[in-house]
């Protein structure tokens, strides 16, 4: 009995990350906008890798309001979001809510990716999990997710 629960114990600790690992890169992205990295280097550019979509809204709303309220002095010369839209990206595979807000990031900033080989992606059922996903938006905006912003941010086309 006692194994079990360590074992049970365990995977919950792994639900827990696996769960809210994305609500940590928060941190992450505001660390770079905050100590004007994007600012002093307008040319590098920065991939959110795996990391859900759905967060990053509120981020910037909220570093933005944070910028604009009390943190004027950091030397950024445009809003958070700014950046974000100029210099930053996000890859993800499944998220419904990220997909309801795509005006608030921006559809240049978001690739959807399958994640194949790996067992925790969506491979081989890419196609509906896109549909699910993007049903409701027009078909150049899912171009531009699937398929254009990814050839240009890693210059595979211009």
């Amino acid at each position: 009995m006692r194994e079990r629960q360590t074992g049970l114990t365990r995977r919950a600790a792994f639900f827990t990350s696996v769960a809210g690992f994305q609500m940590n890169l928060v941190n992450i992205l505001a660390a770079v906008i905050g100590a004007a990295v994007l600012e002093r280097y307008p040319n590098i550019r920065i991939s959110f890798g795996e990391s859900g979509i759905g967060w990053i809204p509120y981020a910037l709303d909220r570093m933005d309001f944070e910028w604009e309220d009390r943190f004027r002095d950091l030397g950024l010369k445009m809003k958070p979001s700014d950046y974000w839209r100029r210099q930053c990206r996000a890859t993800f595979q499944f998220d419904q809510i990220g997909t309801k807000l795509i005006d608030e990031m921006g559809v240049e900033t978001l690739m959807w990716g399958s994640d194949y080989p790996h067992p925790d992606g969506v491979w081989p059922q890419s196609s509906k999990y896109i549909q699910e996903q993007f049903g409701h938006l027009p078909p150049d905006v899912v171009h531009k997710i699937t398929c254009e912003n990814a050839g240009k941010f890693y210059g595979l086309m211009s």
